[in-house]
């Protein structure tokens, strides 16, 4: 389009985007008219006063036609042009970045890496260069994780680790401090992978008056890649529990095919899937596998390669978790001896050695049978009486037992175990659950996933046995719902389990609610219900289970059949799956680059897990070769909330421990422990195609201008005319242009050809 334009109008776009019209040659005004009046006289004497016989429309053609080309012939005689600023040689300066970054090193330039490119974009031979050279002082720097002055591209390697775009743009204007900077170019595929605020830089540029032009080096259209962009497990599980692992598969350049992930646990190969995914798109998949025994797991997920890519560096990912062998203890509370108590203890009696299940059964007014008590006075009361007392557990469930058997401030404490605490409670379904047990007006209405209504004076009851448990979209993946590790013969299993009852239907689920498990109506196969529906709150979580017979599924099943015990093993599992101790120490990630400082963080509490704000904390960093080093911790606060924090450089790859220690007057106050991970990987792979969106974005957003690398010296005609202190105003000549001689043709032409039809020549 550009070279239509110019070989029409002689000169490029820029000249006219740029520039004011103007003429050279200026008459009087006088002069003008009596021109006009001249030519008004000329076009009367031809066409009007000799009064020819045609038509009045024909006529008037002749008359615009003559008119104007008269009109365009003093137009040119008055010399018309284009007045544009244009930048006064060497009197300002221009800052070249090179992307040096590791993603320069793919090949998809021409088949020839990125950086070769770059290489010869900026050599002095290059017409960009020589153009620059030419008019400006120029400064040229390499850019990845750092920035820094270069005499020459030839010096490039492209062995940076990171893009750290928003860096390179404020080192290169602080580094011409002291000199007139007219514009900066960068010359990159677009990659910016750190932290840093881009935008508030781009916003500095645009205040200066300093636009940025951008070169895209990469060529999108020749990109194939199958890409691992992110997984995420758990930090932290239980040992025995089943590990769901989401991730996150793109791909780029093919169609729609299959991959191949493999996962190893500490280099051993634990398990290998296949996944079908859709052509340029990107997709969440499920891996679930169960680590092999306690202790801190180093798990590397791997896409086979496939035919072709441009690169393979972004096809593994790693993840660290941490496996423990704890036992945390959650506390049921149920109001009536039932079926439903009895069989959940005995399938965990029996099949679960982590969980400590502690169960409260009132058995008469005031009397309270308790199981899995560590003495005699634990829930005398039935249950916690104070704040300190209830947080002491991990999780919560209650039964079928009425909101008025609690006074508010157990209540409200129940609300806090989850905010606050950060614990999981779990509310079954039963004669005295929700609106039947008239919670709508409590906290824990607040709590629960479903509302509640207290506008119903008798809930609705439902004919017993007369609903089947069913998969939803999320439950087919729910770490609660795994009855088989093939996922398809679980949700075949689950077709198969017996019916259910749902004795009060909740349909309404608050916003942010997940429904893992509904019910479907063996009478009305229209009629669904919400059966197992989870959210998070606050710090903690809470889920609403709204049968009360899941014991069917172990009384009407065979003997071999562990349903039951193993949805309820996994239920509960999941309930303190993210309940945090009372001191807590963690890296802000699992897993770490190399070089990248590791962000600690310890969570310090008391026993209502109020945050402590005067501990003295260390934490002693063991790196993997062993070398330990001692680091404080210091308070932080965020928002309404506080910890301890500080950044601890990393030297080495492989597994940090962390061990931290809370005193206070000298007292120890607790003390926890994390681990982590160090690995080469480098994010430069990961999202490697250009970025022509990121690069318009920083140019547009700066008065600059995006380009294609194969049209990169057609910057200098933009580059050129900046308007400036250092600049001055020319003139560019438009009587020359080549429209015009076709024009004065075209409209000669036109009226002969009219003329002759008319029969007036």
């Amino acid at each position: 389009m550009d070279q239509l334009l110019q070989l029409f109008f002689k000169h490029k776009w820029s000249t006219f985007a740029k520039g004011e019209f103007s003429f050279a040659n200026r008459p009087s005004w006088l002069f003008m008219i009596l021109i006009a009046a001249a030519l008004g006289a000329f076009i009367y004497f031809i066409y009007i006063r000799p009064g020819y016989r045609i038509q009045s429309g024909s006529r008037l053609a002749l008359i615009a036609l003559r008119a104007s080309l008269l009109a365009l012939i003093f137009l040119l005689l008055m010399r018309p042009v284009m007045v544009v600023p244009q930048v006064i040689p060497k009197s300002t300066t221009v800052a070249v970045l090179a992307d040096d970054s590791r993603s320069m090193q793919l090949a998809d330039e021409d088949n020839r890496p990125r950086i070769e490119a770059v290489k010869k974009l900026l050599s002095p031979a290059d017409p960009l260069m020589m153009g620059l050279d030419e008019k400006f002082r120029v400064n040229l720097f390499g850019f990845s994780n750092s920035t820094g002055r270069i005499a020459e591209a030839k010096s490039l390697k492209a062995e940076g680790r990171s893009t750290d775009m928003a860096g390179a743009l404020r080192e290169a204007v602080n580094e011409t401090s002291g000199n007139a900077l007219s514009a900066i170019v960068v010359v990159s595929d677009g990659g910016s992978n750190t932290a840093k605020d881009l935008t508030a830089e781009l916003r500095d540029l645009r205040a200066r008056n300093i636009p940025v032009y951008t070169v895209g080096v990469g060529n999108p259209d020749r990109f194939k890649d199958a890409e691992l962009t992110r997984i995420t497990t758990p930090r932290r599980m239980l040992v025995g529990s089943a590990v769901s692992a989401d991730l996150l598969l793109r791909s780029n350049g093919y169609p729609d095919s299959k991959v191949t992930v493999s996962v190893t646990e500490d280099d051993r190969a634990l398990k290998t899937q296949q996944f079908d995914i859709k052509g340029n798109e990107s997709q969440t998949v499920t891996m679930e596998f169960t680590p092999t025994s306690a202790g801190a797991h180093r798990y590397k997920f791997e896409i086979k390669p496939l035919d072709g890519e441009t690169t393979v560096e972004n096809n593994v990912q790693e993840s660290l978790i941490e496996v423990r062998d704890n036992r945390p203890k959650i506390l049921y509370i149920e109001g009536e001896p039932r079926w439903e108590y009895g069989k959940m203890r005995f399938s965990l009696a029996k099949n679960e050695k982590n969980v400590v299940l502690v169960s409260s059964l009132r058995s008469a007014d005031g009397k309270f049978y308790r199981q899995g008590v560590e003495s005699g006075s634990e829930l005398t009361t039935g249950f916690p009486t104070t704040i300190e007392e209830l947080f002491g557990y991990h999780g919560l469930i209650i039964g079928s037992i009425e909101a008025s058997f609690f006074s508010y401030e157990q209540l409200k404490n129940i609300e806090l175990f989850a905010a606050r605490r950060g614990g999981g409670v779990l509310a079954i379904g039963g004669a005295r659950s929700f609106d039947a047990g008239k919670y709508a007006n409590s906290p824990v209405a607040d709590l629960l996933p479903v509302y509640l209504n207290d506008q119903i004076e008798e809930p609705e009851m439902q004919v017993a046995s007369n609903y089947q448990a069913m998969l939803t979209a999320r439950g087919r993946t729910h770490p609660v719902t795994r009855l088989n590790e093939d996922r398809n013969l679980s949700a075949k299993a689950w077709s198969e389990l017996p019916p259910i009852t749902v004795p009060e239907v909740l349909s309404n689920s608050k916003p942010g609610a997940t429904t893992v498990l509904e019910a479907r109506s063996t009478n009305a196969p229209n009629r669904v219900v919400p059966l197992l529906v989870e959210q998070r709150y606050g710090r903690g979580r809470s889920m609403a289970l709204t049968t009360n017979d899941t014991w069917r599924w172990r009384m009407e099943m065979e003997s071999k059949n562990t349903s039951h015990e193993t949805f309820w093993r996994q239920m509960l599992r999941h309930l303190v799956s993210t309940t945090p101790d009372q001191y807590e120490v963690t890296a802000e990630r699992d897993v770490y680059l190399a070089s990248e400082p590791i962000n600690i963080r310890a969570d310090i509490n008391d026993k209502k897990f109020d945050a402590v704000t005067d501990a003295q904390v260390t934490a002693v960093v063991t790196k993997p070769s062993g070398v330990t080093a001692e680091l404080p911790l210091n308070i932080s606060y965020t928002g309404e909330t506080s910890s301890y924090r500080n950044e601890f450089p990393t030297d080495e790859l492989g597994l940090y421990r962390i061990e931290m220690t809370a005193r206070r007057a000298g007292a120890v106050l607790g003390t926890a422990s994390s681990t982590l991970l160090v690995t080469e990987r480098t994010r430069e792979f990961f999202d490697a195609a250009q970025n022509v969106e990121m690069l318009k974005r920083i140019s547009a957003e700066t008065g600059g201008k995006y380009y294609p690398l194969n049209q990169a010296a057609e910057m200098m005609d933009e580059i050129t005319m900046l308007e400036g202190k250092n600049s001055e105003r020319i003139s560019k000549d438009l009587w020359d242009m080549p429209i015009n001689f076709l024009l004065i043709v075209g409209l000669a032409g036109a009226e002969w050809f009219l003329r002759k039809r008319k029969g007036l020549s």
